[in-house]
């Protein structure tokens, strides 16, 4: 190799090279190929990553296993019937397995008969594995499962390497539950550190006991994509109120029917949170959080057509008791549907609302106005000089402006 290329050797360049090809798969394949040293380097980055469990299926030794765990109807006593090949049949497949560290078992746009396909083949590989007392993905961090169907007791899914799960629910009438579902992770990944839900989740019943098990790492929740109903959220509420969560993104559904005085103080150790969705029922959740550290709040609550002013008036007081104490940065949006003709009236009641928490000590506020691009937008010089930040001094940071959707 000419001595120009002889950087290329030192383990540090190359891999600094190879993290700024991570989404550029055919090159990272080349340079798999081009050289024997850069091989192994080339091939963990090029299979860190994987949005698909496809690949893997080819790589399944013994033509029975292949058909037996490509199979959605082979139960776990079918699969045990078939001794696990030797370790070295798995070879290839473990090569390239210990490779991985995030995995998406099937893209989330996918028919779901291909997704069912994949998700069984995942859940039969991890039965057979345990016989070897081996993990499927043995450096496994992140995953993104398919909650479509009942979770094998002999099954592995959540190796106790995990530390990220997206947990993608599609709500069949054989799905397990979502606090079935959780109490494996927690058993089976007790180190993990985020929690993401999407979709429609689904739960045994409105009654529920202290869980047995409880999450002592996960530091963060993200709720913003699942469709959450009033038995789902009592079930997560109490599965996760107690949990060390520092960062929590939720939407909540209109007028959640619970009983919200059943839900114990919940959320303590909250530094972040994004809450977004009905008026109601985020003055409910609000009433039941005891974040003391607060820090970071993203307030995003639908409009209401009518009685906007009198929910902002209770409002206000409630957001000042809650988190007065400690939060330094907030971002209100002010969505539709509303009353236009009172957009200046409403404007000024949330900031002269805001203004205790700008006394308590808060830092940086961010004002976001949903508006109708087709209509002008004027404010009475009493409110426009409200909008200045130059009203706002003990501030390191104000912003207002608007917007023509509500932010995803």
């Amino acid at each position: 190799m000419p001595r120009s290329f002889e950087a290329l050797y030192i383990s540090e360049i190359l891999e600094v090279i190879l993290d700024g090809l991570q989404d550029d798969k055919k090159s990272l394949y080349r340079m798999s190929r081009c050289c024997r040293a850069f091989t192994d380097p080339a091939l963990d980055f090029l299979w860190r990553s994987m949005h698909s469990f496809a690949p893997f299926t080819s790589l399944i030794p013994g033509s029975v296993l292949i058909e037996t765990a490509n199979d959605a109807r082979t139960s776990d006593c079918d699969l045990l019937k078939y001794r696990c090949n030797s370790l070295d049949d798995w070879t290839t497949f473990d090569k390239y397995a210990a490779r991985v560290q995030n995995l998406c078992i099937c893209e989330h746009d996918r028919d779901s008969v291909h997704v069912m396909k994949l998700q069984s083949c995942y859940m039969h590989l991890t039965v057979l594995r345990v016989q070897n007392e081996r993990n499927l993905f043995p450096k496994l961090r992140g995953l993104t499962y398919f909650l479509s169907g009942p979770i094998s007791h002999q099954a592995k899914p959540f190796p106790s390497s995990l530390r990220s799960l997206t947990l993608i629910c599609h709500n069949t009438l054989d799905c397990d539950p979502i606090e079935l579902a959780l109490d494996r992770v927690v058993v089976d990944a007790p180190h993990l550190g985020e929690l993401c839900i999407i979709g429609l989740m689904r739960t045994r019943s409105m009654s529920h006991s202290t869980p047995q098990y409880q999450f002592t790492h996960i530091g963060s929740l993200d709720l913003s994509k699942a469709y959450i109903r009033a038995p789902e959220l009592t079930v997560l509420c109490m599965l996760l109120s107690q949990a060390p969560i520092s960062d929590l993104k939720i939407h909540l559904q209109d007028r959640l029917n619970m009983n919200w005085e059943a839900i114990p103080p919940m959320f303590s150790t909250l530094r972040r949170l994004d809450v977004r969705g009905s008026m109601f029922s985020v003055i409910l959740f609000l009433s039941r959080l005891v974040a003391t550290h607060l820090h970071t709040l993203v307030f995003q609550p639908d409009g209401q057509p009518y009685g906007i002013m009198a929910i902002y008036d209770y409002l206000m007081p409630i957001l000042v008791e809650r988190v007065g104490g400690s939060l330094k940065s907030l971002d209100f949006h002010i969505n539709e549907p509303r009353c236009r003709a009172r957009d200046s009236d409403l404007v000024k009641l949330v900031l002269q609302g805001l203004k205790p928490l700008v006394d308590a000590g808060l830092q940086s506020l961010s004002l976001f106005l949903q508006v109708d691009s087709t209509i002008p937008m004027w404010f009475p010089p009493e409110v426009q000089s409200m909008l200045e930040p130059s009203a706002w001094p003990s501030l390191d940071q104000f912003h207002f402006a608007t917007k023509k959707n509500t932010l995803k």
